[in-house]
C-alpha cells in the first residue's frame, strides 16, 4: 500500500466539534461534526455539494450503537429533514474535492 498524508483541521481547535479530513491520494473529504453544531455546520460550502452521510448514535430501543446511511444531491436541504429525528448525535459527510461526486455515484453498489 502506498503512503498517505491525512491533513486533519479544526476549525474551532477541538476535535470534538466541526472536523474536516483529507487524504493526499484520494478525491475525497470527509467532515464530521456533533448534533449540537449542526446549524454551524449546515453552512459550510461543502454541504451544498452531493455526497454521502452517516448519521451514528444510540437506538433508543435496545440501547445500542446505531447508524443510518443516506446520500444526497445537495447534503445540507437533506440533513435539515434530520433534525427532527431524535436518535443521532453526530454526523460524518464525505465528499468529492472537486465537487464531481453526483448522486448517482452515490447510488452505484
Amino acid at each position: 500500500m502506498a503512503s498517505a498524508t491525512i491533513k486533519l483541521f479544526l476549525p474551532h481547535g477541538d476535535g470534538k466539534r466541526l472536523r474536516t479530513a483529507e487524504i493526499s491520494n484520494w478525491g475525497g473529504k470527509a467532515l464530521a461534526a456533533p448534533r449540537t453544531d449542526l446549524d454551524m455546520f449546515l453552512t459550510r460550502e461543502e454541504l451544498g455539494w452531493s455526497g454521502v452521510y452517516v448519521l451514528t448514535g444510540t437506538d433508543p430501543e435496545t440501547g445500542k450503537p446505531m447508524a443510518y446511511i443516506g446520500e444526497a444531491e445537495v447534503l445540507a436541504d437533506r440533513l435539515k429533514t434530520h433534525k427532527g429525528i431524535e436518535f443521532w448525535i453526530s454526523v460524518v459527510v464525505f465528499v468529492s474535492k472537486d465537487e464531481n461526486l453526483t448522486k448517482a455515484h452515490a447510488l452505484r453498489p
